[in-house]
């Protein structure tokens, strides 16, 4: 008999029965299971990146206090542009004429056609600021103290006026972020997000949208995905999960599974979440990446990252991706480098996981003779294999039992799981854990029991 692969991670607390998991592979939504890309490391550099972006038809990353230009995507040859003070990570908008970099929490920089870079920090009426929007030509600012936002003037960055500030503040709470969406600007605050539109009145053209207030907090990883906006947030006083922005409303798309997991951070902590968004072969995938953790999301369903790091496994390593000239590019610690059809991770090992179980409705027993796995066979250009452990209650597993997989071109041989007298008999509940460490096609059509 078939057993359906599981839709992504997920699962009740304290009840192993209804775990399942995909760690770096997802459910396409037809039932196969496709591994996520690897990274191909491009170039090590003795700096920490701090945030990347495109401007004027180039590449550019912040590596600790250098914003530098790539000027060779293929070894990731750069030219240094100027200083970017401090170590906190960026925020970037692009305008017209000028990209506008903000350090959270300390200076902010113009860059312009000519590769120009500008500290505007000191001109009048700038404060320190985490995030930044551009919308109508105008920045929008946010200032790290929560107060009113702030804005340019029309085409130059730099100039703001002493009555371009403006408050989202309907209910009581500090602004923490803004973006654009369909010439719409949010702005985040700590208890809700709140809508304006450019009036084109004076001296303040952002006009509140009447009714349109939003009542989720802010608290971290904004990224636009799938013609909406996700983040992690909370509804006042309510636990912490990832929100989607809908008309009026902003629906939680985090399941029980990834929300155990957000419970395990402060808000500090959540509020440094690094979230990006690439397309794979038409799969459009959001990431969020955490101190101790990361995962995805895919099709509505959620599965695990990691990257497996001097033997141990850590968050997924791709840091920030900026998508320039039809690839994604990723700067992580001291590495650059491009999202990959490969099975590593800058030369690190990638581990795949299915875990997936099989009940029976009236838990009788029953006893499995052998499991067959349809897996991409023949592409792999050096031996590998691919281990299952079984388990009767979805917490201990039995000892891993091998199969090696097909060499190149070897496209029909199958892989199979029939050891002498079975793989065990089970009351009612089966667990099975599909996984592998090594450098293989990790693609999945359909996993198969023979069950009495």
């Amino acid at each position: 008999m078939r057993i359906p692969f599981p839709l992504g991670y997920e699962g009740v607390e304290h009840l192993p029965k209804t775990k399942r998991v995909l760690q770096n592979c997802f459910n396409n939504g037809s039932d196969k299971i496709i591994s996520r890309p690897g990274i191909e490391l491009i170039k090590t550099t003795d700096a920490v990146a701090r945030g990347s972006f495109t401007w004027n038809g180039a590449l550019y990353h912040v590596l600790s206090q250098q914003l530098v230009k790539v000027t060779n995507t293929e070894t990731g040859a750069y030219t240094v542009i100027g200083t970017i003070d401090g170590p906190e990570p960026i925020e970037t908008d692009i305008g017209f004429n000028e990209a506008v970099i903000v350090v959270k929490r300390g200076k902010i920089y113009t860059l312009d056609a000519s590769d120009t870079l500008t500290d505007i920090s000191g001109n009048t009426n700038f404060v320190p600021c985490v995030d930044v929007a551009h919308i109508n030509g105008r920045f929008v600012y946010i200032p790290a103290d929560g107060e009113p936002a702030f804005f340019s003037d029309v085409g130059d960055a730099g100039s703001v006026q002493a009555l371009s500030f403006f408050d989202a503040e309907e209910l009581p709470d500090k602004n923490i972020a803004c973006c654009n969406f369909n010439n719409t600007l949010f702005i985040y605050g700590t208890d809700s997000v709140e809508l304006f539109r450019d009036a084109g009145t004076t001296p303040n053209p952002f006009q509140r949208v009447s009714g349109a207030r939003i009542q989720n907090g802010y608290i971290g990883g904004l990224l636009e995905y799938n013609s909406t906006f996700l983040f992690i947030g909370r509804e006042k006083g309510q636990d912490f999960g990832i929100y989607a922005i809908g008309q009026g409303q902003a629906p939680k798309i985090s399941n029980e599974s990834i929300d155990l997991i957000l419970d395990q951070y402060t808000q500090a902590e959540l509020a440094e979440a690094i979230s990006c968004r690439f397309k794979w072969r038409g799969y459009d995938i959001a990431t969020f990446t955490l101190r101790r953790h990361s995962f995805a999301f895919f099709g509505g369903n959620w599965f695990l990252l990691d990257t497996v790091f001097d033997g141990v496994s850590r968050p997924w390593g791709a840091g920030y991706i900026t998508q320039f000239d039809g690839e994604y590019y990723t700067s992580f610690s001291d590495k650059l480098g491009r999202i990959a059809k490969i099975n590593t991770d800058y030369g690190e090992r990638i581990t795949h996981i299915v875990d997936m179980g099989f009940e029976q409705p009236d838990g009788d027993w029953f006893a499995c003779q052998k499991i067959q796995l349809g897996i991409a066979q023949g592409f792999n250009s050096a031996d590998g294999s691919v281990a299952i452990q079984m388990s009767r209650d979805g917490m201990l597993y039995g000892p891993p039992l091998y199969r090696n997989l097909g060499n190149l071109g070897e496209y029909s041989r199958q892989l199979e799981w029939n050891p002498p007298g079975g793989l065990g008999s089970y009351q009612g509940f089966m667990g099975v854990r599909i996984y592998t460490t090594e450098d293989v096609d990790f693609s999945l059509d359909y996993l198969s029991a023979s069950l009495r």
